[in-house]
């Protein structure tokens, strides 16, 4: 038996996947696979600092930038879904549904060392990790009868800042991400 209609759905469906499998996956193109550390042949460390600071800072919030230690810590982000495809830190489809469906947050740390040529090393390291919590936010007792001998709890939820997570489990690191940003800064670096 068919379904009157079902045709059109499951065009509606086709162009809908079809308009979503893209997002993300445009980000890294067919773009060679750039060396981790990268080798910049510049003797002057102010600009390849600056590549890298203004790169880093197109995916990520930056929390610490040390000059002496020449390290770029950034804050840990929440990785874009599915429906977020102006944010770039999730590359490939399969990176955005993961994390539409749990949550993942990356961090990264870039390094800027001199070379015994006089050249720079560019090293970008970015981690992933997967929210562990004890229980689900927000979770109702779960019973299946209602207990009448405890009182009804009346107070309300605090609107304020949002708690800090019990823990978070680390997934490894995201070379399609730190391959992305390299390409940036070998491009901003005219290499």
């Amino acid at each position: 038996m068919r379904v009157p209609g079902s045709r059109i759905w499951a065009g509606i469906a086709g162009v809908l996947l079809a308009g979503v499998v893209p997002l993300g996956c445009s980000t890294m193109g067919t773009q060679a696979t750039a060396t981790n550390p990268l080798i910049v042949p510049s003797a002057e460390f102010e600009t390849v600092w600056m590549a890298c600071i203004t790169t880093v800072d197109d995916y990520f919030a930056i929390n610490n930038e040390n000059r002496l230690q020449r390290k770029i810590v950034t804050a840990p982000t929440i990785g874009a879904t599915v429906l977020e495809p102006w944010n770039g830190d999730s590359v490939g489809f399969k990176e955005r549904l993961e994390s539409s469906l749990q949550t993942i947050r990356r961090f990264a740390i870039v390094t800027v060392n001199p070379t015994a040529t006089g050249t720079f090393a560019v090293k970008v390291e970015v981690y992933k990790e997967l929210e562990d919590l004890a229980r689900p936010e927000k979770q109702i007792g779960g019973r299946a009868v209602f207990d009448n001998t405890i009182p009804v709890n009346r107070a309300r939820d605090v609107v304020g800042p949002v708690p800090v997570p019990i823990g978070w489990i680390p997934r490894g690191r995201d070379t399609k991400l730190e391959q992305v940003i390299l390409a940036k800064i070998k491009a901003k670096l005219f290499l």
